[in-house]
């Protein structure tokens, strides 16, 4: 007699490395489930990109635009047993609401982070991955020990440098003079640029300065994107979504912090021999705010953010160590 099959509804909207960073948790997910399942996964539309990149780990991802209405109906019509929503916003809430059925949920300890930002806690936040896993706990699922296969590529030969130049908010964009700094030290390095729409006209100006430039900004998409640093020999990165993918493609990262810190829980999980965190100098070693939209230095006023106190010299000796 065949085992009934186990349906399960993942949850997380957004944005790149939350979702990325959900991968390891799906594999233990899966690996703890008794039996047969399936696992859906729910997200919104432009992210669906990276879920796909998980590729036989989820067998189904729904997607939305604006509003969870938009797939209730179809949700429910599958009848989950459980949801996991790593998410734990309003419209996570929603849809447990709409479906109403057994539900394990992320603490998202945004009190600590508020006194982290505050000034008023010391110690860091337990990482996103270990706080993903102890959603998991009733299925009996432990925190995975390494990264699942993601976005797969030949990364047996890698070359040249990849420097991620794009981020959502200032408080993590890497200036243009850091990165001016970086690519001048390494004059015979193959060096590739990504980023979005955003990053066109930058990059277009740092490719005009230096010769040994690909420019790739706003050409790839995400998967290629995620390739691109899988055959690449280090990546250069501020904390957004690419460092999360350099890790998970077991690239060397070193990642320039800035208006966010590593103590909020969001640095590189489980990243490759050679990673290296690097911090603002002079500003402290607390975070200005969970998002990198704000500056207690005042850099949103400004423009002086606090990736501009980051010590180009300290980000070349970074690269130089696994690069040379």
């Amino acid at each position: 007699m065949s085992q009934q099959v186990v349906r399960i509804l993942i949850i997380r909207f957004s944005s790149i490395g939350d979702i990325v960073l959900t991968a390891p948790v799906v594999a233990a997910l899966r690996a703890a489930v008794d039996g047969p399942c399936e696992l859906h996964y729910l997200t919104k539309k432009a992210y669906a990109p990276v879920v796909e990149g998980m590729g036989a780990a989820i067998d189904r991802v729904h997607t939305i635009d604006r509003s969870t209405r938009e797939v209730t109906v179809e949700l429910d019509a599958l009848a989950f047993d459980f949801i996991i929503d790593l998410h734990n916003n309003l419209r996570s809430r929603r849809v447990k609401n709409a479906l109403k059925v057994l539900a394990f949920t992320v603490d998202k300890w945004n009190t600590a982070k508020w006194m982290l930002v505050r000034g008023w806690r010391k110690e860091p936040v337990p990482h996103i991955v270990t706080r993903y896993a102890e959603t998991l706990a009733a299925f009996g699922a432990e925190e995975a020990p390494t990264w699942p296969p993601i976005w797969e590529c030949n990364s047996e030969q890698r070359s040249g440098l990849c420097i991620a130049i794009g981020a959502t908010h200032g408080g993590k964009r890497m200036p243009q003079t850091l990165l001016n700094d970086v690519i001048a030290a390494f004059p015979n390095q193959s060096i590739t640029l990504i980023g979005g729409a955003a990053e066109t006209t930058e990059a277009e100006t740092i490719a005009r300065d230096h010769g040994q430039i690909i420019n790739c900004v706003n050409q790839l998409s995400l998967k290629e994107s995620a390739q691109t640093v899988g055959r690449s020999r280090a990546v250069l990165s501020g904390d957004t979504g690419m460092m999360h993918i350099a890790a998970a493609m077991k690239t060397p990262v070193v990642a320039v912090w800035g208006c966010t810190r590593p103590a909020l829980g969001m640095f590189a999980w489980l990243p490759a021999e050679g990673s290296v965190n690097i911090e603002p100098k002079g500003r402290g070693q607390r975070p200005c705010s969970k998002l990198g939209d704000r500056c207690r230095h005042g850099g949103h006023r400004s423009g002086d953010w606090c990736t501009h106190h980051v010590p180009s010299e300290q980000v070349v000796a970074a690269l130089r160590a696994v690069l040379d």
